[in-house]
């Protein structure tokens, strides 16, 4: 970006069309003033921090292909990026769910299917639509999981950490609630981490 002072109100002007023009209207007082004494603007464009991290998961996607056509083992393939394991770990990201999306909640002896509203690599809320048994807050379940093109589901021991209806429909019979997941392995970790990279990667930007 190309920027200059205005010569009347001393206002800043910046346009990439500085350089094809002598004079130029000022946005600050409206007088046409010369070109002169233009010089490159410095400052940084703001930064698009989903932008950023969709970049980022675009790497991680490239990179697990990549690993999967070396047939490297599981450990290696989660192991061989430092950073993204980090943002993995530390539940940088979480995966909205635009679309009709359902798991499996376990718990005593009851099971019931679930809307998955958004999910991460550690956790994932989801709305609850019939009337029922739920588990309650602290409780374990095993949340389950069936990705597309996989013939066998995901499954792992989830706790509840909160539960609520939706805060814009007081008499709505949906129940939220959200979910920790604990003690996965690495291979249901990485399947997991795939599918949160390859949703939102292919998703319109």
């Amino acid at each position: 970006m190309l920027q200059m002072n205005c010569s009347n109100c001393a206002g800043l002007i910046k346009s990439p069309r500085l350089s094809e023009v002598q004079l130029f209207l000022c946005p600050q007082c409206g007088e046409i003033v010369v070109v002169e004494n233009v010089a490159i603007s410095t400052e940084k464009p703001p930064v698009n921090l989903r932008a950023s991290l969709k970049n980022l998961l675009l790497v991680a996607r490239d990179k697990f292909r990549l690993n999967k056509s070396n047939n490297l083992d599981i450990q290696t393939k989660y192991s061989i990026d430092k950073r993204l394991a980090k943002l993995l770990r530390r539940d940088d990201f979480r995966l909205d769910i635009a679309h009709d999306f359902f798991v499996q909640i376990s718990f005593d002896n009851h099971k019931r299917s679930a809307r998955l509203l958004n999910i991460s690599s550690t956790g994932a809320a989801v709305e609850f639509f019939e009337m029922g048994q739920l588990p309650v807050d602290d409780s374990d379940t095993k949340f389950q999981l069936h990705f597309p093109g996989q013939t066998e589901p995901l499954s792992f021991h989830a706790k509840v950490v909160w539960s609520g209806k939706p805060d814009d429909a007081t008499m709505s019979p949906t129940i939220t609630m959200g979910l920790k997941f604990n003690d996965i392995d690495e291979e249901a970790r990485v399947s997991l981490w795939e599918f949160i990279v390859n949703a939102e990667t292919s998703a319109a930007p």
